[in-house]
């Protein structure tokens, strides 16, 4: 098969699988709660962007840490139980 037909043929499926499959991130838009679906988003798309939505400082924290890896993000928690469970899943 010449190589501009394999790519071609490739992209076809790429495409093709993509409507069949949904994305991760269309699940996080069918959550009714803001906070939670632009946590969904930030975590999925791995983008600081969402987690500037985030209304809550504690969850707001929390995905700035989880997206950007940064475990002083863990220390602004209020939440006792938050805290403790960000400093456990960020490394």
């Amino acid at each position: 098969m010449h190589k501009d037909m394999s790519i071609k043929v490739g992209l076809a499926f790429l495409l093709s699988t993509t409507a069949v499959f949904a994305s991760p991130a269309s699940y996080c838009y069918s959550i009714q709660n803001q906070d939670s679906k632009n946590l969904c988003l930030a975590l999925v798309k791995k983008e600081k962007s969402n987690c500037y939505s985030i209304g809550s400082s504690d969850l707001k924290n929390m995905c700035l840490a989880q997206v950007g890896e940064q475990r002083s993000n863990c220390y602004s928690i209020q939440s006792f139980d938050m805290k403790n469970l960000c400093l456990a899943m960020v490394r």
